[in-house]
């Protein structure tokens, strides 16, 4: 720096005293000048660089992925694997048609002498006609509580037999003879494979209807009791029916379909 400044110096020194200057003396001093300028200016701005860290070294550091949840449709269900949606209105479990049993009952006296029927497929052919008064069975004692029964009239109880056999379509009217203070009756309405069995009861003054739609047995078995030839073997095939016993026979459910 101190040499520089002593070339300042000299140049200003020159200038000032010698107004006119060889050739020689002229370009050194041009030299000396440019060599002056150089260390006279000013110094050049200096950037500090920071280098980057950089890892050498053999850790590796490992950058969780990203999981982005699924999203869902609003109004929409994700239903976990393995599980079964069912739509609205739909039934998993499996479903039984029909309902109760065709049945009817009552203890109250018609207002009119009819029977009060509730089921009917209008099966009103007659089968099996009457050929006089006399009862289809005969019975001393109430006949819910008899396993023997009687008849006048054989040819008859066997005709109902075989119309059950055969399925033949139309009504059977029946009456009950035993020590009843009144009547008890009813028709058989044969309809295909079941019968609608009516019966009407008026002992002294208590009333009892009772109507139900039931499932006729195999035809051997009618065919079996209408060989046997015999009136209590008959009344062993047809109690069930025209007692309306439910409880012994499969009953139709509703709602009553007619063949």
């Amino acid at each position: 720096m101190a040499t520089g400044a002593a070339a300042c110096d000299s140049e200003r020194t020159t200038r000032a005293g010698r107004p006119t200057l060889t050739t020689t003396k002229l370009m050194t001093l041009l030299g000396a000048l440019a060599l002056v300028s150089g260390a006279c200016g000013p110094e050049p701005a200096t950037t500090a660089t920071t280098p980057s860290e950089t890892n050498t070294g053999s850790d590796t550091t490992t950058t969780a992925p990203t999981t982005t949840a699924p999203t869902t449709e609003p109004g929409t269900t994700t239903t976990a694997p393995g599980t079964t949606t069912t739509e609205p209105g739909t039934t998993t479990s499996d479903t039984t048609t029909g309902g109760e049993c065709v049945a009817f009952e009552t203890f109250e006296p018609p207002d009119e002498d009819v029977l009060p029927v509730q089921f009917t497929c209008g099966q009103d052919a007659v089968v099996c006609p009457s050929n006089g008064p006399a009862g289809l069975f005969t019975f001393e004692g109430a006949p819910e509580r008899e396993d023997a029964a009687g008849t006048e009239d054989l040819s008859r109880v066997h005709c109902l037999l075989e119309a059950l056999r055969d399925r033949t379509p139309g009504l059977v009217t029946y009456e009950l003879s035993w020590p009843v203070l009144g009547t008890d009756r009813g028709p058989l309405e044969i309809a295909g494979e079941f019968v609608i069995s009516r019966r009407e009861v008026l002992n002294d003054f208590n009333y009892e209807y009772r109507e139900a739609a039931l499932l006729l047995e195999p035809p051997q078995l009618f065919a079996d009791c209408r060989a046997q030839n015999t009136a209590s073997a008959a009344w062993a095939c047809l109690r069930p029916y025209i007692l309306v016993d439910s409880q012994q026979l499969e009953c139709v459910t509703a709602p009553l379909v007619c063949a």
